[in-house]
Order: structure tokens, then sequence, then C-alpha cells
């Protein structure tokens, strides 16, 4: 088995370049090394209108449906390996299960999954990889790449295709016969192509510019399989999209807008604060006059009780004049009664 440690060095330093780029996934596609790219998917295209497109229509037309079935399902049924591996890696234990299930279950009862028992009794095929890893984790997308061969990716996606071969590449680790490792390799890749050919002949006849369209189309798919429905995922514009200037200048706008929101808020507590002294100025108002009324009837009060403390003196001044003229009538009777005694004593005699 060959040492690691070079390569691992070389896997690090592809680790810290892909993380250099952070794109958000509703950015636009961070394509530095377009020309470059171009030129690479020229000769991807090349090589598949000269060789891979003429063997995989062979290859289709050479083995039954069954056989070319079986293949693929091999080849899927190694897949699981990696996928087991980036499940655990991004805490979803519970589809590693299912997965590890499906992998053990096709490689014994399917014939190192040659058949796929797996699926039809429920066990759902799932896809992860080390770039969704890593991008699970928060490494950035790092630049969009077209590689030869490989076709298109990115900087975090081409970091996990050499962990993937360091780690969990059964091929690498089960067959020590390097023709035979290399053999599989190209069956593998003939029988992608052959899957493809129906996608090959649209991406051609849909669209104006190919590399524009299966530049998105690979990151669009990149993006959703790697936030799982957890962030929302779209291709930005140059034009439009977000970067991390344009979030933090509407973030800052944003708090701008909140910061008035309080002020007009503390605006209205004055406005309220206001009305409530007015009302207590108001209320304290009702109150003086309630205590000028109370006092002013308590003087009207006063004022009867004097006139009739004054009624009460002339009725009692009266009562005492009539007294008098009673008792001067008493003493002018008494006079009287004096003066016609003598005069009867007088006839008398």
């Amino acid at each position: 088995m060959p040492t690691i440690s070079r390569p691992l060095v070389t896997l690090l330093a592809m680790l810290s370049l892909a993380g250099c780029a952070s794109n958000p996934p509703t950015g636009p596609v961070y394509d530095p090394y377009e020309n470059v790219n171009r030129k690479v998917y020229r000769f991807n295209t090349a090589l598949d209108d000269a060789i891979l497109k003429p063997l995989a229509k062979g290859y289709r037309y050479v083995l039954p449906d069954i056989v070319e079935v079986g293949i693929g399902n091999f080849f899927s049924n190694l897949d699981d390996v990696t996928v087991i591996a980036n499940d655990l890696l991004q805490g979803k234990f519970r589809q590693a299960g299912s997965d590890t299930g499906r992998f053990l279950y096709n490689s014994t009862a399917g014939i190192l999954g040659i058949m796929d028992f797996s699926t039809r009794a429920g066990m759902v095929k799932h896809d992860e990889s080390f770039g969704q890893t890593f991008g699970v984790w928060g490494m950035g997308e790092g630049p969009f790449l077209m590689l030869p061969l490989l076709g298109p990716n990115n900087g975090r996606s081409t970091a996990g295709i050499g962990v993937e071969y360091f780690t969990t590449n059964v091929q690498r680790y089960a067959i020590d016969d390097n023709a035979t490792s290399y053999s599989l390799t190209a069956l593998e890749i003939v029988a992608l192509r052959a899957r493809l050919l129906s996608a090959g002949n649209l991406l051609n006849a849909a669209a104006l510019d190919p590399y524009l369209l299966l530049r998105d189309f690979w990151v669009q798919q990149h993006r959703t399989a790697t936030w799982d429905g957890k962030r929302d995922v779209r291709i930005g514009t140059a034009d439009s999209g977000y970067d991390d200037l344009d979030e933090l200048d509407e973030l800052d706008r944003l708090d701008a807008l909140d910061d008035a929101d309080e002020l007009d808020e503390l605006d209205e507590l004055d406005e309220l604060d206001e009305l409530d002294r007015l009302d207590a100025l108001d209320k304290a108002d009702e109150l003086d006059e309630l205590d000028e009324l109370d006092r002013l009837d308590a003087l009207d009060k006063a004022d009867e009780l004097d006139e009739l403390d004054e009624l009460d003196r002339l009725d009692a001044l009266d009562k005492a004049d009539e007294l008098d003229e009673l008792d001067e009538l008493d003493r002018l009777d008494a006079l009287d009664e004096a003066n016609d005694a003598p005069s009867a004593d007088s006839s008398a005699d």
C-alpha cells in the first residue's frame, strides 16, 4: 500500500485554497478562471466526442439492458461506502444506518451490489460526498474549476475528490493489480457516460452557451445537495448577487431603520408622556375647580348661617320689643287701675 503522507500534504493545501473563497449559496458562480475553464471544457468536449461518446454508444449497443443495469448497480454499491462515511461526518446517523443496511444487503443478497434489492425493499439511495461535508462544516465553495476528464467541480469538491481517493475508495484498497483497477475505473467512466448520453444531446441542443448552462446547473445541484433544504439555494448574478459587503451594507441599512424605528417609538412615548402630563394637569385643574366650588359652597353655607343668625337675632329683638310693649301696657293698665280705685272710694263716701 503506497504511503499517503505527501498526498495528504497536497490535500491540506487544496483544502486551504478551497476555503479562501466563500460564496453564499444564493450568490453568483465564482469563476475567476473562466478563460482556462472554457479551454478545458472544449478539451473535454473534444475528447468526449472522439472517444467517450462512441465508446458509450457501443457499450449501450453491445450490452443487454440487464447487464448494463447490473454494472451500474455494482459501482453504485461501492459508492455507498463514501456515502456512509459522509453521513457520519455530517451527523446524519439515522441515514447512515439506512445506508449501511443498504450496502450490506446489496453486497450479500445482491451479489456485490449487481442486483439492487435494497431499493425494492424501500431503502433510498442517497448521495453524499466529502465536498458536501466540507460545505456543511463551513468551508467556502472556492473557485469553479473545469477539470480535465472529471468535468465541472469547485475548489471544495476537488479537495473532496482527493480525500475520497485516499480514504473511501474501495478499489484502491481492495484491488492490488493496477491493470484491474484501471480497467474497472475505465468501465465505470464508460458506464456513467452511457447513462448521460441523452443529457449531453439535450445540453448541446438547448443552450446558446453550453459551458454556462453546464456550469450553473452543476453549481445549483452541488449547493442543493450540500444544504439539503436548510438554506435557500439559487444562482445569483454578478449585478444582483449578494457578496459579503452587500450583506453588511444591507444589515447596516436595516440597523439604521431599526434605530429610526426606536427613535420614532421614543418620540411616540414622549408624546404619550406629554399627553399624560397634560391629562394630569387637567385633572389637577378639575380638582382645583372642585376645591373652589367647595369653598364657595362653604362660604354660601356660612352666609346662609349668618343670615339665619341675623334673622334669629331680629326675631329675638322683635320678641323683646313685644315683651316691652306688653310690659308697658301692663304698667299703664296698672296705673289706670290705681287711678280708678281712689275715685271709687270718693263715691262711696
